[in-house]
């Protein structure tokens, strides 16, 4: 499967989530394909996470930014952000290098 392939499979995933929504595409500096994700019912820009696909795995950055530029870190302090990470966890579980 390719790393394209790989971030389409959590992009639907993320599609049928109830805890989050892409934010934004990006293509990370080393070409590498790349989702920004932010937690759903809320505008608030640091409650964000990256995912970036590289060389068949996923790699889960637990901020909003960019492995260049790295943002403010996802927080857990309520119920619900446990449970949108747990959900987070189990979207790129399966992509994860074991």
């Amino acid at each position: 499967m390719t790393d394209k392939e790989i971030l389409q499979k959590i992009e639907q995933s993320v599609k049928d989530s109830e805890n989050w929504e892409v934010y934004h595409h990006l293509t990370d500096s080393l070409g590498s394909p790349a989702l920004i994700l932010r937690k759903t019912n809320t505008n608030a820009d640091s409650l964000g996470v990256n995912i970036d696909v590289f060389k068949g795995y996923a790699y889960l950055f637990l901020d909003n930014g960019t492995p260049a530029e790295p943002g403010k870190p996802f927080s857990v302090q309520t119920l619900s952000s446990l449970n949108a990470l747990t959900e987070l966890l189990d979207m790129a579980r399966p992509y994860i290098k074991r």
